[in-house]
């Protein structure tokens, strides 16, 4: 019960140093969190808008680019159609005729009136060209168409190559800006590719640097730390969610580390204290077999002190026992490791108690009684008390050895008084089985020397032989009976129980007559005492000699079994002559020795002639096993 008790409070104890430790570490673990403000979802969420952005970008340059060289081609080759228009207002003009002129002039300034050109003005490029083209064209090529025929061909072409000479520079620039444009584009392409793979890069690295080697660092941590390996410390830096995570999982290793440590250690402790008890209830059963298996004989307590003594690690311990009306001990035990030798003392009286105590006189040495019910047979002296607690287990395994020692003289005194109570008990038998039978039959022949004795003092001589015969007779009877009690009281109990003593005592018969005995056991199911088992055998033999003797018969039948009422009958029953049931025949053939013995089971015995012929004994009665108190 107190280790029991022990181990609910220490349950209980780690139960609350478990929730304090839980406790402590959620507080840590706020301050650890309070010191991380970072965060890995910066690092992705930042490289994922990045890209996205420079994809952005690059598809508005490009559609920027785009846009601005979306009318390029038309302006390239509107312009290109004026060089062709000048050409052709000079041919026909030279030609003279007007109307085609008139028309070819409509179209040119339809072509220089065009949206295309309006929006070319803006670019500083190409308005002082697209201005030389329009200020020749109205100032010097056009007043020249509107006065035909031309007079002077040679300074009409001339102003005639000079507009498509305006025209074809013009259309260059418009082609060189274009051109501009594309290469701007490619440029943009270009500049967003090497910028894509250089942020591409630097996420690549910021990732492995602080999502990849932190959660490959607490990947091979967990694996070290799932494998019994608590001292494990993960190395990540930074301000972010894994290094908090790696932080705490540092912490919290460290406190597992602690705790496994702590428990560890109880482990051991709990370990050694099981080995110490399973030690101390080897040595008390051992103690308590030895104790119990030497009734028969003194018990040596050399064996137990030895024992005691090294495993509780004291020499000076003494074993002293007494009797009950003793003042000195009769014995003392020390063990054979002592060098102090036992105690002087001529007087036991300070060792007297009814349970374990402590003098003030000699405050190290505890004394321990060995008493039973009121009865003290002793005391275990122990010396060197201040080694122990006052409630230690060495202290209770020696006050286990005082009661067991007790208990064991207790019995030991009770097995020498019921053996003192089975000898006076079996001399009473004795007594009485003479006083039935032998000395009956010395009184009958003490009789008859009395008549023989009057009949020799009165000369009546005549009359002695019947008497002589009388004495040879009762002789006779008397040295039967003599042999017949010797048997019964030389008769004892095989180890084997009382089925093989029947088989003995049939084989012992069968050698004397030629009668067969047969015998049917049906009672290996009940628990028989001893003094029920003898009181069987010697009914059974006496019956059975009286057969042998008496019977004239061949066969001889021995039943024990159990009636429904679950009463013990046994039936001894022969084929023979039978016999008369006068209360003189009675008398014989040991039949008061057996309705004695049958009195003493508390049960009945019949004689009965048998169903077919001869003699049936019957003996009937309730078997207590172990608890009878026959006398």
């Amino acid at each position: 019960m107190a280790k029991l008790l022990e181990l609910i409070t220490f349950k209980r104890y780690r139960l609350a140093v478990i929730k304090i430790r839980v406790i402590i570490v959620g507080m840590r673990f706020k301050e650890l969190k309070n010191s991380f403000d970072g965060s890995v979802m910066v690092y992705i969420k930042g490289s994922i808008i990045g890209v996205i952005s420079l994809a952005i970008c690059t598809l508005l340059a490009s559609y920027w680019v785009t846009e601005l060289a979306d009318l390029d081609a038309k302006a390239i080759n509107v312009s290109g159609t004026l060089r062709m228009d000048t050409y052709e207002i000079g041919m026909y003009a030279i030609k003279g005729e007007a109307s085609l002129v008139y028309e070819r002039i409509v179209q040119f300034e339809d072509k220089l009136d065009d949206p295309i050109f309006i929006k070319l003005q803006n670019d500083p490029e190409l308005a002082p060209l697209w201005l030389k083209l329009v200020t020749h064209w109205h100032q010097d090529l056009k007043p020249a168409l509107l006065y035909l025929p031309i007079e002077n061909h040679n300074q009409f072409n001339a102003q005639i190559i000079e507009l498509a000479t305006f025209a074809d520079n013009f259309v260059s620039a418009v082609q060189a800006h274009a051109e501009g444009k594309i290469r701007l584009l490619r440029t943009i392409q270009i500049a967003a590719l090497f910028i894509t793979l250089l942020f591409g890069i630097f996420i690549l690295h910021l990732l492995t640097l602080r999502v990849e080697k932190p959660l490959a660092e607490l990947t091979h941590a967990a694996y070290i730390i799932g494998k019994g390996n608590f001292t494990h410390q993960i190395n990540v830096k930074g301000d972010d969610e894994l290094a908090l995570l790696a932080a705490t999982f540092n912490h919290t290793s460290q406190a597992i580390a602690s705790m496994y440590g702590q428990l560890e250690s109880r482990v051991k402790e709990q370990t050694h204290e099981l080995e110490i008890n399973n030690q101390v209830l080897a040595f008390l059963f051992k103690t308590a077999r030895l104790l119990l298996e030497t009734q028969e004989k003194k018990t040596d307590f050399q064996h137990i002190i030895d024992d005691l003594s090294k495993l509780i690690q004291v020499d000076d311990i003494e074993l002293c026992t007494m009797t009950s009306e003793g003042e000195i001990p009769y014995a003392q035990v020390k063990p054979l490791s002592d060098k102090l030798g036992p105690c002087g003392e001529r007087s036991c009286d300070n060792c007297e108690g009814n349970a374990a105590f402590v003098s003030l006189s000699q405050p190290n040495v505890m004394k321990f009684p060995l008493v039973y019910g009121e009865q003290n047979y002793g005391v275990i002296v122990l010396r060197g008390l201040n080694k122990y607690q006052a409630d230690s287990w060495q202290l209770q395994l020696v006050q286990s050895v005082a009661d067991q020692v007790a208990l064991s003289l207790n019995l030991e005194v009770q097995h020498d008084q019921s053996r003192r109570i089975a000898l006076l008990n079996e001399r009473t038998a004795i007594a009485r089985e003479l006083h039935d039978s032998l000395a009956q039959a010395l009184s009958y022949l003490k009789i008859q020397v009395t008549r023989l004795t009057k009949t020799h003092e009165k000369q009546k001589f005549e009359l002695q032989p019947p008497i002589i015969d009388e004495l040879k007779m009762g002789l006779d009877s008397a040295y039967r009976q003599l042999r017949e009690l010797l048997t019964t009281f030389r008769l004892s109990m095989v180890s084997e129980g009382l089925q093989a003593a029947l088989k003995k005592t049939i084989e012992q018969l069968s050698a004397q007559s030629s009668i067969k005995f047969h015998l049917n056991f049906a009672i290996n199911q009940i628990p028989l005492s001893p003094m029920e088992e003898i009181h069987i055998l010697q009914i059974t033999r006496e019956a059975c000699q009286n057969s042998v003797h008496h019977s004239q018969g061949e066969n001889v039948w021995i039943d024990l079994m159990m009636t429904p009422d679950k009463q013990l009958q046994l039936s001894v029953s022969d084929d023979g002559v039978g016999m008369a049931m006068s209360s003189t025949k009675m008398n014989h053939y040991g039949m008061a020795i057996m309705q004695e013995r049958a009195k003493h089971l508390r049960g009945e015995l019949n004689i009965n002639p048998s169903k077919q012929q001869g003699t049936q004994v019957t003996l009937l009665f309730q078997p207590l096993g172990g608890a009878e108190d026959y006398h």
